[in-house]
């Protein structure tokens, strides 16, 4: 039922040209790439919204994120969607506010400025819409229910402080979703759980799609469709089942 009265949710994390970012990539793309996802949805006639929108499921919409809030967002990614009169949602992990991806860094990966607070406020001040990354960058999958628990409420009251709106949905870093999320989450005050590859989902574990340089015109005018969502019911199960079998 949610796949098809969901509109399609794009998960972004960085935009930018720098070589020295590279290694972050597929999560990295150039600023031809973003454009060219931003061509593609105005050519077909998607409208940008986000959770707060009360008739968000209404129309053709399309539903952008970024992950992490990487500070970078604001020298071309942020300007070109207002440009367009875009909107997005943007995930920060409350622990790194005005700091560095470590979650990256201790596996040798580049180190990234993020947004502090005074960048979260604007966002939000723009008509950009605000959510939670969790408190901690970590797996609250393999976390246990006052971990997560914890997690999500102190990012939930810090973002709310700062915005002074209500913070309606959370994105499981790593795409890791909790135990029992929908008790969770209900009782944190979300609304939303944003996943990536889940096996089953519901409004607690929606779906998204990640967009990579790779993805020319025709590859994301597919993932953009309803069938390319009726298969992710199909293949995140497949996927599901074969972690099993390997022990991840």
């Amino acid at each position: 039922m949610l796949t098809g009265s969901f509109p399609p949710v794009i998960m972004l994390h960085h935009v930018t040209d720098d070589p020295a970012l590279d290694a972050l990539k597929p999560y990295s793309i150039s600023r031809a790439s973003f454009t060219r996802l931003l061509d593609v949805l105005e050519q077909v006639g998607y409208t940008t919204t986000v959770f707060c929108d009360v008739d968000f499921r209404k129309g053709k919409k399309v539903i952008i994120t970024f992950d992490d809030c990487p500070k970078n967002l604001w020298d071309f990614a942020l300007p070109e969607l207002q440009k367009r009169g875009m909107k997005a949602v943007f995930y920060m992990p409350t622990a790194y506010m005005g700091g560095h991806n470590d979650w990256d860094i201790q596996f040798g990966k580049p180190s990234v400025e993020l947004m502090d607070e005074a960048d979260i406020k604007r966002l939000s001040d723009i008509g950009m819409e605000v959510g939670s990354h969790s408190h901690h960058h970590v797996r609250l999958g393999e976390l246990g229910a006052v971990e997560v628990a914890a997690n999500l409420r102190q990012s939930k009251q810090i973002l709310e402080k700062i915005t002074g709106k209500k913070i309606l949905s959370v994105a499981y870093p790593f795409g890791s979703v909790p135990k029992e999320e929908e008790l969770l989450l209900k009782d944190a005050g979300y609304e939303y759980g944003l996943s990536i590859y889940s096996p089953f989902q519901s409004r607690y574990c929606i779906r998204r799609f990640i967009y990579h340089d790779g993805d020319d015109a025709v590859r994301l005018k597919s993932k953009l469709s309803v069938r390319y969502r009726m298969m992710r019911v199909v293949n995140d199960k497949l996927l599901y089942l074969k972690s099993l079998r390997h022990g991840q």
